[in-house]
């Protein structure tokens, strides 16, 4: 191996690339981040952290610092349809505030510790940069950018620049991560391509876009309707969404292009005060283009000791909020992988396994999106939706009931959240399952521990949530709270697991026994035993510990290969 200048460079610094860095900082892997901008993003997008992004912050220590910001904590959460932000409200899906799902005895915290947030990804980026900078295995360059890198067998050779200066110079890392977007320098290099449907243009949230983020505290004063989080404006002369950003008064809004289109700062200021409805002071901060209903997976996650995550392997459209939290699972995944082979404990199919894993979660993730975008742009609105009359009446009635009965699982998509599964990975061992993993639902979340998924949560006896007691590498849950096949009696009764910690160690696998006395939890694990993966997946669940310790622990970390 060549002198390194770090194990693992991450290219790339908006959520996905500093969540990637923040993996291997925890884990003690040395490792740097490069940024072309000196700053994280200024113009909001990706707002809302679901609910498994959100069990990430909380592993990585920031939890806290992302649930104080954004959407206050008392502001309603609500998705409102309305014919202008001034008009006639058509329908709302109501929806809890952070207060509401953070109280003790929510339905939300009986199934995660970290119910969903909404918040602005620009702020949530500086909240990750703060974090990284407190580091100290972190190499952060801001400001740099990658112009090219060479593969060699022990290491990658990245040619990096610093972009006010001019200033370049050869990096050497063990590992390159490409989170560098949707025109990705990483993946344009390994000639890797996108698949899939590339957002035609056709009609509303299918082709091209404008976001403004807009400065108009006046809207809470002609609002006619109670307040929401997400506001679609939709009547025969156009359709809009407004996203609150503050709850003071700044919103992102989205609002078509006709190809070739360019809107400037006044035009975006007079669509804003039409879709408001009232002749309101409005101030564009900032607007872009984008492009709506894709629906794009590579071909690969990467090549040799180059990787790729987020936007670099998968473009989505906005619809249902999947894309930059897909990115979040995206580095969980790895992280753990990298951070095993710059430390010497993963085996040589590890990170091939990372594809394995993440490229069908990719595909299912941006196909729903997909689907609930053509449902949304689908729409048909009535011509008198607007009216003040009997028709008028009828028409945001039938209206209604049609998004009602076509969109609920747009806001409600608990099973892209909580319920990817890594069925068929040769990670994961059913060794001792007699029947099939459950169905996958992208709209439901059943939780299960059967191998493969997310671990389930529950509190413990003393208020802490189970992933608080999980340690950084493997961890062994051995519960008590019944005898036979619903548990050992007590803990005095519990299985011997010197022999798995023998082989773990010897490996230099860092392992840890979680010894649990809660009836509940027995309960939803039906097993006495699972291991969980560092990425709080069940890797294994048995009544007894596993007959060939070593063996486990050498298919769990890519030593070997195995069917399910």
């Amino acid at each position: 191996m060549p002198n390194l200048d770090t194990q693992v460079l991450v290219c790339g610094g908006g959520p996905v690339g500093l969540c990637m860095t923040l993996e291997l900082a925890v884990r003690g892997v040395a490792c740097a981040i490069l940024n072309e901008s000196e700053t994280v993003a200024t113009h909001p997008q990706g707002n809302t952290m679901n609910a498994r992004t959100m069990e990430h912050y909380r592993r990585l220590g920031v939890s806290k610092r992302v649930r104080e910001t954004g959407l206050p904590a008392d502001h309603p959460t609500d998705s409102a349809y309305v014919t202008r932000l001034a008009g006639h409200e058509i329908t709302r899906f109501p929806m809890p505030s952070t207060n509401e799902k953070m109280a003790p005895g929510s339905p939300e915290l009986e199934v995660t510790p970290e119910p969903l947030h909404r918040v602005s990804q620009m702020l949530v980026e500086q909240i990750l940069k703060d974090r990284v900078d407190e580091l100290p295995a972190v190499d952060s360059r801001f400001g740099w950018q990658l112009i090219g890198f060479t593969q060699h067998a022990d290491h990658v050779a990245s040619e990096i620049e610093e972009v006010k200066t001019g200033e370049k110079r050869t990096f050497r890392s063990a590992f390159l991560v490409g989170c560098d977007g949707a025109r990705s320098t990483v993946r344009r290099a390994l000639g890797i391509r996108y698949e899939g449907e590339g957002g035609e243009d056709r009609t509303y949230m299918m082709g091209r876009m404008q976001s403004t983020y807009i400065e108009a505290p006046g809207i809470y004063g002609v609002l006619k309707n109670p307040v929401a989080f997400h506001t679609q404006v939709t009547n025969p002369g156009g359709r809009a969404a407004f996203i609150t950003i503050d709850g003071k008064g700044k919103f992102l809004m989205f609002t078509k292009l006709d190809p070739g289109e360019e809107v400037s700062s006044e035009e975006a200021r007079e669509i804003a005060i039409a879709h408001i409805g009232a002749d309101i002071p409005v101030k564009v901060i900032s607007s872009k283009p984008w492009t709506a209903g894709q629906a794009l997976v590579t071909e690969r996650y990467g090549e040799g000791r180059v990787f790729l995550a987020g936007d670099s392997v998968h473009l989505f459209t906005p619809t249902g909020g999947f894309g930059m939290n897909t990115g979040m699972d995206d580095t969980s995944n790895l992280g753990w992988k990298l951070a095993a082979a710059c430390q010497g404990w993963g085996g040589e199919n590890l990170l091939a396994s990372y594809e394995a894993e993440r490229q069908p979660i990719g595909l299912r993730n941006t196909g729903e999106s997909h689907r609930m975008a053509l449902v949304v742009a689908g729409t048909r609105i009535p011509d008198k939706v607007e009216e003040e009359s009997s028709g008028g009446d009828a028409a945001r009635t039938e209206l209604g009931d049609y998004l009602q009965e076509t969109l609920p699982d747009l806001f409600a998509a608990v099973g892209i959240q909580l319920g990817a599964r890594y069925d068929g990975s040769p990670l994961i061992s059913r060794e001792n399952e007699e029947d099939d993993p459950p169905p996958d639902d992208a709209a439901g979340y059943a939780p299960t521990a059967f191998p493969g998924g997310r671990a389930p949560h529950f509190w413990l006896e003393d208020g802490a949530a189970l992933y608080d007691r999980l340690g950084e590498g493997f961890t062994m849950l051995r519960f008590a709270g019944g005898s036979g096949q619903s548990g050992p009696a007590d803990l005095s009764e519990l299985a011997d697991l010197s022999e798995l910690e023998n082989a773990a160690a010897a490996r230099g696998v860092p392992f840890k026994i979680l010894d649990i006395d809660n009836a509940a939890g027995r309960a939803l694990y039906e097993r006495d035993l699972a291991l969980i993966r560092p990425d709080q997946y069940v890797a294994w669940r048995g009544y007894a510990p596993p007959a060939d310790p070593g063996g486990l622990i050498d298919r769990l970390t890519g030593v070997v290969t195995g069917a399910a």
